[in-house]
């Protein structure tokens, strides 16, 4: 018997064609990938979380703005707080992606 006949069997069922980028591996990326769209939500989940923080935001930045004028003590620290973490969860909604 020649162990070169099972040889290549072997080496052949480890060289199996496995799929490792998909169908758009081989082409450009998707437009919501590059330039300014890649900042934008895609889904209407991340549109509604998108425009909820965002008014959030706005609205929290403006109590920031009255607590400073007013010198309230340390509202507008807190308010400024609060700022930040919703205007990361803004952006963060607007450019997680979500991958099947």
């Amino acid at each position: 018997m020649d162990a070169g006949g099972t040889l290549p069997s072997v080496a052949r069922a480890r060289n199996t064609k496995k799929k490792t980028g998909g169908r758009r591996a081989n082409y450009a990326p998707a437009a919501t990938e590059v330039g300014g769209r890649k900042y934008l939500p895609v889904g209407w989940a991340n549109w509604l979380g998108f425009v909820m923080f965002s008014l959030l935001t706005i609205a929290v930045f403006a109590e920031t703005v009255a607590a400073t004028v007013q010198t309230r003590g340390a509202d507008p620290i807190a308010a400024a707080g609060m700022t930040i973490i919703l205007g990361v969860m803004t952006y963060l909604f607007a450019t997680t992606r979500v991958k099947d």
